[in-house]
């Protein structure tokens, strides 16, 4: 056995424990999330392609993590709070017995007085002097009376303010600038936080990024050199492998004719 297949025995003997390592029915070792053969694991886990699958993944668990989370769960917690209501302590108080004598006694609250309406008194029609113009004046001034006002102002309905709203865009000149407010657009976050201008890299951090680029492609490039190299030398040995076949079924042939020709003679 050469120093090759020592090598590649050793190798398969120290398993890799990783997440993403899985090994296949010959013994080949593979990463899960890449779906491709590997040879040096720590050399693989620091190449552009493998973090890239990483950082996928972990995308996508956190879409589906946040698709399945339900939205009603969230503002749960905030509408149990506000049904809390706080109850009125009916512990037993500090003050000393029978403080609440008779002569102790708090006074009764009276009751407000409710607010009293104003009712105007029915209109009396004036009554006719025999005069026609002298009648006609008091009518005019019985006509001119005012309606009686409530104290409280009945509320605005929908219908009232929608007449407002209409008188108020009749009244409107022609000509005449009018401002209105003008809708607001509500941005989410993810939005905002997508528009927000990256921050420029330093030199030092530029010189970093490029230096391991070119790390991750040198070790990128040995690892398909040394996989083209494997894959060579397997076509190699299938091809041993048929001659050496292709040469004992000869010799076969050869040895079958050598007993058939010393049979006949």
């Amino acid at each position: 056995m050469d120093a090759k297949s020592l090598l590649r025995a050793k190798k398969a003997e120290a398993r890799i424990t990783h997440p993403y390592a899985t090994y296949n029915a010959s013994g080949v070792l593979r990463c899960s999330i890449c779906a491709v053969p590997v040879k040096q694991w720590d050399a693989h886990l620091l190449t552009k392609q493998h973090r890239t699958s990483v950082a996928r993944e972990k995308a996508e668990k956190e879409k589906a993590e946040r698709v399945k989370r339900p939205r009603g769960d969230e503002a749960e917690p905030s509408s149990k709070r506000a049904k809390v209501q706080p109850q009125p302590s009916t512990g037993p108080s500090n003050l000393p017995a029978g403080f609440f004598s008779a002569g102790n006694a708090p006074p009764p609250q009276e009751p407000e007085p409710e607010p009293e309406v104003e009712m105007s008194a029915p209109a009396v029609p004036p009554q006719k002097t025999g005069d026609a113009d002298l009648d006609d004046f008091f009518a005019s001034l019985a006509d001119d009376s005012p309606a009686p006002v409530s104290s409280a102002a009945a509320p605005p309905t929908a219908a009232t303010q929608a007449a407002r709203r209409k008188t108020y865009k009749e009244d409107l000149i022609p000509g005449q600038a009018s401002y209105e407010a003008a809708p607001v657009r509500n941005v989410p976050k993810e939005e905002e936080a997508a528009q927000e201008p990256e921050e420029e890299e330093t030199e030092g951090e530029r010189k970093e990024r490029l230096e391991r680029e070119e790390r991750e492609e040198i070790v990128q490039r040995l690892e398909d050199e040394e996989r083209a190299q494997e894959d060579a030398d397997s076509r190699v040995t299938a091809l041993k492998q048929r001659m050496e076949l292709m040469k004992k079924k000869r010799e076969a042939r050869a040895n079958a004719k050598g007993k058939g020709k010393a049979n006949g003679a």
